[in-house]
């Protein structure tokens, strides 16, 4: 939607106080290309859609920036915390469609492995996706990487010393060249060309027979949508019912999902796990609630934005839930979290406290680019969202990437079950999983930067993609 479309919203909100009026853009003598019309469109359509409107100027001269995302990345700078620290490290322009595919769709093009750092030396490869190159070639978590295109010397202190481009450069180009150790000791080369294939974001699951309870796990890799475009249920869907159905049919008493890696989603699949998850004594109780800008309030948005309310439709009635978490867990998996937190004992387990982003967005069309501005921030039941720091873990444990998902001995796991067993967490000095180097001990830069890669946001595909504003 090109500019003069913005334009003609101004006029049907000149009733509105004067900050809730389109603003003006400041605008050097030049001959408009089609970039110069879309940096225009997207400081107009964020500051009409942005969750901290009342912090944007209301002139602001687009002809500085050279792109359309450095207008936006300008506008992220002014709504800030009381430290003074830029509340929005979210809002982004998608000019190639990746999210619409891979959210909403559950398609992806990539290699489809990740990696993370065990010690400040030793590489791994940390999760696999089904289905992916990497998983086509026999790549599985657990395997040490000895060499990157050649280049054996992964050490933290040789990356950082051009930020990481490198070893980013790789993963990101069309092929790689890997050098790798298998848990048994074999030295394979593994030769990969991107691909495209479909994300299944349940990477494990199993039973644990805890004394006489039974502890259902799950590894949730992405929130990928449960419902289409025309609000059919998708194939994550039909997977979450058939594992939640097996938990329930199995009768565990506690469950244990694994979210260390998973960076959000779609709002909708959120909800769903929220419901299916719940106790039963939820009843139709509110789930959450949205705050959003006093244009979009006047504007007619209270018929988009409605709360949520709960709709349990399974018999599935826990007594408690373990998540497994690391800074990358996000947006829709820490929605998750603070949906059920005031309605069921909760823990969370990990390195350290999620990665803390209680907003989200819809996708804008904007001249065919779609704009993500930060529009709507999520409250529970109890008015609690204000986590922008993170949801804190109850204990704090390190990860053995040596092992796999649904390993009973992976540290966060054996945390876990060792709650269900005793009724407490083991005590820290007792903690020495992985290989020595690490315990006690975490990389935060080192596995921050890698971990830092990926989506972490928290999409509702049902209100983007139509012009609402009136």
């Amino acid at each position: 939607m090109a500019l003069f479309g913005a334009l003609l919203v101004s006029g049907t909100l000149a009733g509105c106080e004067k900050k809730n009026v389109v603003p003006e853009v400041v605008l050097p003598d030049r001959v408009d290309t089609q970039e110069d019309m879309l940096r225009d469109s997207v400081y107009i359509y964020t500051y009409l859609l942005y969750l901290w409107q009342d912090a944007l100027p209301i002139e602001f001269p687009t002809g500085r920036y050279p792109s359309a995302e450095g207008v936006l990345e300008a506008l992220k700078t002014y709504a800030r915390d009381p430290q003074g620290n830029a509340y929005d490290r979210f809002s982004f322009i998608d000019r190639s469609g990746t999210i619409d595919a891979e959210i909403q769709q559950g398609l992806a093009g990539s290699f489809g492995f990740d990696v993370r750092y065990h010690t400040d030396t030793d590489l791994y490869v940390k999760k696999v996706d089904p289905e992916s190159p990497a998983a086509a070639a026999g790549l599985a978590r657990g395997w040490r990487i000895l060499e990157i295109n050649g280049n054996a010397d992964l050490s933290q202190s040789s990356m950082e010393q051009d930020n990481f481009s490198f070893l980013f450069g790789a993963l990101d180009a069309q092929t790689i060249s890997l050098l790798l150790r298998t848990p048994d000791g074999q030295v394979l080369t593994k030769n990969l060309t991107r691909g495209s294939y479909r994300i299944q974001p349940i990477l494990n699951s199993r039973v644990f027979d805890v004394g006489d309870k039974r502890v259902g796990y799950f590894a949730f890799d992405s929130f990928v949508s449960t419902s289409d475009i025309s609000g059919n249920p998708t194939y994550v869907r039909n997977q979450l019912n058939q594992l939640l159905g097996q938990f329930e049919a199995e009768g565990i008493d506690e469950l244990i999902v694994d979210l260390r890696y998973n960076g959000g989603g779609a709002v909708i699949t959120a909800e769903y796990l929220s419901n299916m998850l719940a106790p039963t004594s939820v009843g139709t109780g509110l789930m959450y609630d949205y705050v959003y800008n006093q244009t979009l309030q006047q504007s007619g948005w209270d018929d988009v934005f409605v709360p949520e309310y709960f709709k349990k439709t399974n018999a599935l009635d826990l007594d408690r839930i373990y998540f497994l978490v690391t800074w990358s867990t996000a947006s829709a998996s820490e929605l998750l979290i603070n949906n059920l937190r005031p309605h069921i004992d909760i823990k969370l387990i990990g390195e350290e406290a999620t990665y803390g982003k209680p907003v989200g967005y819809f996708a804008w069309d904007v001249m065919g680019v779609d704009l993500y501005a930060v529009s709507f921030q999520t409250f529970n039941s109890t008015g609690f969202g204000d986590y922008f720091g993170g949801i804190p873990v109850d204990k704090v444990a390190y990860e053995d990437l040596t092992r796999d998902f649904g390993d009973a001995e992976e540290s966060l796991i054996a945390e876990a079950l060792h709650y269900v067993a005793n009724g407490q967490f083991r005590p820290t000095a007792s903690l020495r999983m992985g290989p020595a180097p690490l315990a006690g001990r975490y990389l935060p830069r080192l596995n921050r930067a890698l971990d830092g890669r990926g989506i972490k946001d928290m999409f509702d595909f049902r209100r983007g993609k139509q012009p609402r504003l009136r």
